[in-house]
């Protein structure tokens, strides 16, 4: 296992000697954390890459959680779901398609797992479009004036999935199903610090996925949202931005404590397909990388 080449200044390397369908042993999924957590975006190339076998490697990195819009999972790997805008032999929708186009996030905070880790896989490709952006939370917040710093030091945030969620199905009309009053139940609104540190590196970061954020205790809606708007301006700043161009058989794994993300406008590929396999593993912290 070997780093090949950097994605960008400040995160993201591609890393090869490394077969993920062939099963890993313990020392390979050590040293391919370690590098998750240096570099905190890695670019893995898998030509076959089933989703049993992403299922396995979920498994292997953490404790994988299943799909929350369950009709896109894949029945015997309910933690493997399908993203793009393809269709079943009906025509109907079989991959969540999320219409809004640019929309940064990180994966996990709408259900506590700030810590989670993401794989997506590409199986399908449009010949334009679709790219996916990263930005570090780590350099947005050394990069910050210490004014700005010290102003946004002991905010609590409120992210709500299911406000998101509803949110989604109202500007993407027929996506997915809506969830049942149990399912919603399941996935409380979440209280975080803004600022933190993360669990395993020690860097300091602020976290907040704007999608999700109902509410920081203190500040009336303008001002929550002028300063979400703010410290998102700040981390996706052009020069900040790593922008993924897939190729079929890319495997991204990143980590989300550390980096936002976000797709691009959908628009430029409607009238071809889009395919991504993705999964979802919460790490155990507990286990030492060294």
């Amino acid at each position: 296992m070997r780093v090949v080449r950097k994605l960008a200044a400040e995160f993201g390397v591609e890393v090869d000697g490394i077969d993920v369908a062939g099963g890993l042993g313990a020392d390979s999924i050590h040293a391919l954390r370690a590098l998750l957590y240096r570099y905190c975006l890695l670019l893995l190339r898998a030509p076959v890459f089933e989703p049993r076998h992403q299922a396995d490697l979920a498994g292997a990195l953490g404790k994988p959680k299943d799909e929350t819009r369950k009709q896109f999972a894949f029945p015997d790997q309910p933690m493997v779901a399908r993203l793009g805008n393809t269709v079943d032999a009906a025509g109907q929708p079989n991959a969540f398609f999320n219409r809004q186009g640019e929309e940064w996030h990180s994966d996990g905070a709408g259900s506590g797992d700030v810590n989670g880790i993401t794989m997506l896989y590409a199986v399908k490709v449009p010949r334009n479009g679709g790219d996916t952006m990263f930005a570090s939370l780590h350099s947005a917040w050394a990069s910050l004036d210490p004014a700005t710093q010290d102003a946004i030091k002991g905010h609590r945030v409120r992210h709500s999935f299911n406000w998101h969620n509803d949110k989604v199905l109202r500007l993407s009309p027929g996506a997915f199903k809506p969830l049942s009053e149990a399912q919603r139940a399941a996935i409380p609104d979440r209280w975080y610090d803004l600022v933190q540190t993360h669990p395993v590196t020690g860097r300091t970061l602020y976290y907040v996925s704007p999608n999700l954020v109902r509410e920081i205790p203190g500040l009336d809606e303008p001002e929550r949202d002028a300063l979400v708007r703010q410290l998102m301006d700040h981390a996706t700043r052009p020069q900040r931005i790593y922008r993924h161009r897939w190729l079929p058989g890319d495997l991204l794994v990143w980590d989300n404590h550390a980096l936002m993300h976000s797709p691009t406008d959908v628009g430029v590929y409607l009238q071809d397909q889009r395919l991504m396999h993705r999964s979802f593993t919460v790490p155990d912290l507990a286990s030492p990388l060294q």
